[in-house]
């Protein structure tokens, strides 16, 4: 064989493929009998093909080893390896099949046109059932795990119809001594190798490996799958991870209290997790294609420096967290009163408690309490919306204007009853910081008697207010 011209097949080496004994008198571009099962432009690419794979097949056959018949086919991988390349599979596992008399050689493609480097054969010898049907030829070893291929060519289909009763004679039937099958080939000298080599025995040509591929993933989006040789792929999933981190981001950045903080947390760490399960698989399964490696150390060097660069940038959402936010931006301070009101806005010297939102107690020298809540406005709530979470039980309580300390808002007046089952009224007035979109409320417990008297205090109150930054 020539492998720098290509080479013709002869599938008639294991005798007639049918009755017709017409002599050939016309060209031949790649066995005699072709016009039979091939379109004259699918016999030029099938002439394209030979001579794209004759260089492969130099290093591999024996010296009287006869090519039967050279097909494109579809590789059928395995579930994992086919996870996460959807329907986009069968571009990354094109295949060429070529059938010998001593065996059947897989050539997966880098394209439609071009070989890769992933090479490996099964010798007839091991081969334990070999079957061609519904477009798909399977063969499947004594020891070892079963091959299928789709057949993508009619032709094809065609020809090994007639092909393969004179190929299954080859096999063994029982087989005594079964060894594990494929046996895969260095692509730079043809010798055969371990399934996950580190480097070729006979050449000690060095091999990319898949702990490299997925530790370079996981350290910066797309470093696995360049090194996997695939840049376009390792573009895609840069633009993709950076997209899926800038939405993770956003979620830190406009967290405004530890319900956000926590949903953000959750959700960046759901994409984190499946995003790079998904690049780490992909980069694996594309560099175990025994790819030479000429620069071990470089990949290395960017693997901890794509890790050191990627932490950072992970810290930065969560340091930030808030920081685009709306926030609280200032508290009620009514220290400064005169009054005989005293407080502040340490939980921990609270003598009533804690309630959510609560930003500061007060207490008058008779024991009356005063309490203030404070928040932000949500994207969905307006102050309507707020009027109306006064109202339980479907009874509307009614509302009344007003307008202190420069804050508009409304006052409220709820009845209830206390352990001691005697009535007390509920004093709010919620106020809105309209310049910083906050909400202030200021509440009380008070006798039914004394509500007008507490207002006006209340009102006096808020007038000396003095403002202070929310911590």
């Amino acid at each position: 064989m020539d492998s720098d011209q290509g080479f013709r097949c002869n599938p008639a080496a294991l005798g007639p493929l049918d009755d017709d004994l017409t002599p050939v008198t016309g060209p031949v571009k790649v066995f005699e009998g072709e016009d039979k099962y091939l379109s004259a432009r699918k016999l030029d690419a099938r002439a394209k093909l030979c001579e794209e794979v004759a260089p492969v097949l130099g290093k591999i056959l024996d010296q009287e080893e006869t090519v039967l018949h050279v097909l494109p086919v579809l590789h059928y991988p395995r579930f994992l390896d086919f996870f996460g390349f959807g329907m986009w599979w069968t571009l990354f596992f094109r295949a060429t099949v070529i059938l010998t008399d001593r065996r059947v050689i897989e050539v997966l493609m880098r394209d439609a046109k071009h070989v890769g480097t992933r090479i490996f054969s099964y010798s007839w010898g091991q081969v334990s059932v070999l079957k061609c049907s519904m477009a798909t030829l399977k063969v499947k070893p004594a020891k070892g795990r079963t091959q299928k291929w789709k057949i993508i060519e009619r032709g094809d289909r065609k020809l090994l119809k007639v092909l393969m009763p004179k190929i299954q004679q080859l096999l063994p039937g029982d087989i005594h001594a079964p060894r594990p099958v494929p046996l895969w080939h260095c692509p730079e000298c043809g010798a055969a190798s371990p399934e996950h080599p580190k480097q070729c025995t006979q050449c000690d040509t060095p091999f990319k490996t898949r702990g490299l591929a997925a530790a370079l993933a996981l350290a910066f989006p797309g470093a696995g799958l360049f090194y996997a040789g695939h840049p376009i792929l390792a573009t895609l999933d840069f633009f993709g991870e950076m997209l899926m981190y800038m939405l993770v981001a956003i979620l830190f950045l406009v967290a405004s209290g530890p319900t956000d903080m926590v949903a953000a947390v959750i959700v960046g760490l759901l994409i984190l997790f499946f995003t790079k399960l998904e690049s780490a698989h992909m980069a694996s399964v594309l560099v175990h294609r025994t790819k030479a490696e000429r620069k071990d150390k470089k990949w290395r060097r960017v693997a901890i420096v794509g890790a050191v660069v990627s932490l950072v940038f992970l810290a930065l959402p969560p340091i930030l967290s808030g920081s685009l936010g709306n926030k609280l931006d200032r508290d009620l301070d009514l220290s400064a009163n005169g009054l005989g009101w005293s407080g502040g806005h340490d939980a921990n010297q609270w003598q009533f408690g804690v309630e959510p939102n609560q930003r500061s107690e007060w207490i008058r020298d008779d024991g009356q309490a005063v309490f203030v809540w404070s928040w932000t406005m949500g994207t969905d709530e307006t102050y309507e919306s707020l009027a109306a979470a006064f109202n339980t039980d479907d009874q509307e309580i009614p509302t009344e204007s007003i307008s202190v300390a420069g804050l508009d808002g409304f006052r409220v007046h709820q009845s209830d009853f206390d352990d001691e089952g005697d009535t007390y009224v509920w004093v709010r007035w919620v106020l809105f910081d309209r310049q910083f979109d906050d909400v202030h409320v200021v509440g009380a417990a008070v006798d039914p008697g004394g509500i007008e008297s507490f207002e006006a205090e209340l009102n006096e109150l808020l007038q000396n207010v003095v403002w202070i930054p929310a911590e």
